[in-house]
């Protein structure tokens, strides 16, 4: 058998791949130029700081965006993703310096609520006020041609798990940056020793987040669900529709008596799971399904299953 010679040439310089999330960068950014979202954000979203150097918040948002998108578990792979391409992914949006990992630490700690809060405004108003991408809403209707919009409130917890630190005499006292943004609190199956809870909006059939927002430890749920009410209500009001319209889906963190009837003040419909177990005794639940006149029978698909469904009376929510 002839051996053939295999000539291999090696280039010592480096090419490396475009990051496979740069495409989906590039057509967001393209968006938000479009709809003039930067600007406006540039012009309403005001944080002075000292030292701020040549960036200015707009160049923090983008990197943050391009975060977002891009899937990387860490801040720091993302940096080492982007490093070869900082200067196109700035200019994408328009921006010419890309900010070191320790500017946007630093930026990140000196950030205020009210700046936060600016920037949240600002693209509710954008969702809200721009022709909608989808032809229809979406939605559930009854058997009467009546619309309903569902709305999923959804509180999701995430885990930190901290190391522990020397605590020695020749040593400054320690601190974690964690303190900041998270707390001791219900950590359910996930392992750490410090939690954050984030609540988030989302329309169920355009699947188009309406808002989130976030609080150290258990976080103040109450406040957060009064907050998503106001951004649902601004949501009928846009697209003309009667809160009556509206159905709130809500998990067992808001399942007390209390939270559901603040919904329900509100008139907008609930769909939500109740942990007041204290109405499982009352009377009217408590009496036997026979005394019902069944009104439907309907049969799965197992065979040889008939479930009768029965009316259920109204059951005042008692607070406590």
């Amino acid at each position: 058998m002839t051996q053939t010679s295999v000539t291999i040439q090696v280039n010592p310089q480096s090419v490396p791949s475009t990051p496979p999330w740069m495409g989906e960068v590039a057509a967001v950014a393209q968006v938000l130029r479009h709809v003039g979202l930067l600007k406006a954000i540039q012009e309403h979203v005001q944080f002075a700081r000292a030292r701020f150097g040549q960036y200015d918040t707009i160049d923090f948002v983008v990197v943050l965006l391009g975060y977002a998108l891009s899937g990387e578990a860490t801040l720091q792979s993302f940096y080492e993703r982007l490093a070869p391409f900082a200067a196109v992914f700035m200019a994408l949006f328009g921006r010419h310096h890309l900010p070191s990992r320790s500017a946007l630490s630093r930026f990140l700690a000196a950030l205020d609520q009210t700046a936060v809060e600016a920037l949240r405004t600002q693209f509710q108003e954008d969702l809200l006020q721009r022709t909608p991408p989808f032809p229809s809403l979406g939605g559930l209707w009854d058997r009467c041609g009546q619309q309903y919009v569902v709305v999923d409130v959804d509180g999701t917890k995430q885990a930190a798990r901290q190391r522990a630190l020397p605590h020695l005499p020749s040593l400054p006292a320690p601190h974690r940056r964690f303190d900041q943004v998270c707390a001791p609190g219900y950590k359910g199956r996930k392992r750490g020793e410090v939690v954050r809870t984030r609540t988030t909006l989302l329309q169920a059939h355009t699947h188009q987040f309406l808002g989130t927002f976030g609080g150290s430890g258990n976080g103040d749920y109450r406040q957060e669900l009064k907050r998503a009410l106001q951004v649902i209500t601004s949501y009928a009001t846009t697209h003309k529709l009667l809160l009556s319209q509206i159905l709130v889906r809500l998990d067992g963190l808001y399942g007390n008596a209390a939270v559901l009837r603040e919904v329900l003040d509100t008139g907008a419909g609930l769909i939500g799971r109740s942990r007041d177990y204290a109405l499982l005794g009352l009377a009217v639940v408590r009496a036997p399904p026979w005394r019902c006149v069944p009104t439907q029978k309907v049969e799965p698909p197992a065979p040889f299953t008939i479930v009768q469904t029965c009316p259920c009376p109204l059951v005042d929510l008692v607070c406590g």
